[in-house]
């Protein structure tokens, strides 16, 4: 079955505050027609169309899509029937046709799918959902058994259709011959003097042509007009996003309290406390606990790892059955090789943690390379930076470095060396060697 799926995304969204298009607006850290486009694009043998106004260039940048979108401007906004005739010299012969929009993005391929099967058996089929306050909401009037007789536009409504509750959400899928038919047919007699896509009710049902409606989930087919709507939209989007990893087979301690912005990919059986903040494109492995309140941006954890509570990770590669935190961060690149444990309040910026090595207090490595079985007391810092240029710190394989040490770079410790607790270094150290760079301790008398 061919589709021809056309979103409207014209509007600037003047509720929402800001000079970018609605569309626009983040949600789950992509572009909200961002979320649509990932859903039609997994439908075979189907084209979609986009019908841009406000700032179209801006949209069309922002797009990513697996298949060629055809963007078509609408440079006056006459109303929704006007946005989809723009469409209708490019659509396909003996196709569904497919209404959607940019600023209602979160509904399911099931639910378009049941659309589509009832468009296919001829009829004019619709989305609709019930809303508490129905303000601005086109109503549905229901008439003998159930059937749809028409929309009314809350600027045209009587008082008692005001009461309405049952609204339409604008989604809707025809035979594409018949769309192409009916549209010539809508005129703008309203108080806003628009061409209404809803006319195609009364249209249809004058022509013979059954229209049915079903019933949907708000947070589905729910738009976002204003920022409190993209609030709700937020909660509901990231509350999906939670469930869908608890299907996967992963624990979430609470899925109103986790917020995946971007691509996440977590393997099963891993965990997820509350407060986690997932930021653009994230791999964690199997068997991975993250403790609360962890922010993780671009970042691959692997196997068995532990992350415990106010971790933050940027741009960083952990090993298999490492331990982070709690308070780490790490950033920059860093790499922790298997078995790395940085503890509490450590920061890595720019530097490799070699195999099961360890640096567990009050820690800054800063372009530093560690050997294996490293361990770094607390208290230390590579001093990688002389006010121009930054410089390395090497530690090799089985060092020990004393708290409170200072590691002037450039640097290199060999292998299997020490520091005494409390140096500053600032020369190379030898294998095996223990080096100790503090002042002769002085006692004085106390003076009266």
């Amino acid at each position: 079955m061919n589709i021809d799926f056309i979103i409207l995304a014209a509007g600037k969204g003047t509720r929402m505050g800001g000079n970018s298009p609605k569309v626009l607006a983040s949600l789950a850290g992509r572009p909200m027609i961002q979320h649509l486009i990932q859903t039609v694009d997994s439908f075979p043998r189907s084209k979609t169309s986009v019908i841009v106004g406000y700032k179209s260039k801006e949209v069309e940048q922002s797009i990513i899509s697996t298949k060629k979108i055809s963007f078509i401007s609408q440079k006056n906004q006459l109303g929704t029937a006007h946005a989809v005739k723009q469409t209708l010299p490019s659509l396909k012969k003996n196709s569904i046709s497919v209404v959607l929009y940019g600023d209602a993005p979160l509904v399911k391929k099931n639910t378009l799918n049941k659309l589509i099967n009832s468009a296919a058996k001829g009829k004019l089929s619709l989305l609709t959902f019930i809303k508490e306050d129905p303000m601005g909401y086109g109503r549905i009037i229901r008439g003998p058994r159930n059937s749809v007789q028409k929309i009314v536009e809350h600027k045209d409504a009587s008082s008692s259709e005001k009461e309405i509750s049952e609204v339409n959400s604008g989604i809707l899928a025809i035979k594409t011959d018949l769309l192409q038919k009916f549209i010539p047919s809508i005129k703008n007699n309203n108080a806003a003097k628009e061409y209404y896509l809803t006319d195609l009710v009364e249209i249809a049902n004058k022509n013979s042509v059954g229209v049915v409606a079903t019933v949907c989930d708000s947070h589905e087919v729910g738009g976002a007009n204003n920022k409190k709507e993209l609030h709700d939209l937020e909660r509901q989007c990231q509350r999906r996003l939670g469930e869908d990893l608890l299907r996967k087979g992963i624990s979430v301690a609470d899925t109103s309290r986790i917020d995946i912005r971007g691509e996440t990919k977590i393997g099963e059986n891993s965990f997820i406390d509350i407060n986690n903040v997932f930021e653009g494109s994230n791999v964690l492995g199997k068997n991975v606990q993250v403790g609360p309140n962890c922010y993780i941006a671009n970042s691959t954890i692997k196997d068995n790892t532990i992350i415990y509570a106010n971790t933050v990770i940027e741009d960083c590669v952990v090993g298999k059955n490492c331990k982070l935190g709690p308070f780490a961060r790490i950033r920059g690149g860093t790499e922790l090789n298997e078995g790395a444990e940085l503890g509490n309040f450590v920061e890595a910026n720019r530097s490799n943690v070699g195999k099961s090595s360890k640096a567990k207090h009050l820690t800054y490595l800063g372009d530093a390379q560690l050997g294996s079985k490293v361990n770094v007391g607390a208290g230390t810092i590579t001093c990688n930076y002389d006010g121009k240029n930054k410089h390395k710190t090497t530690i090799k394989d089985g060092s020990f470095i004393g708290s409170n040490s200072s590691l002037v770079a450039p640097l290199t410790l060999g292998e299997g060396s020490y520091t005494g607790a409390g140096s500053v270094i600032t020369k190379d150290v030898p294998k095996g060697k223990l080096a100790v760079g503090r002042g002769k301790q002085v006692n004085l008398d106390r003076k009266k």
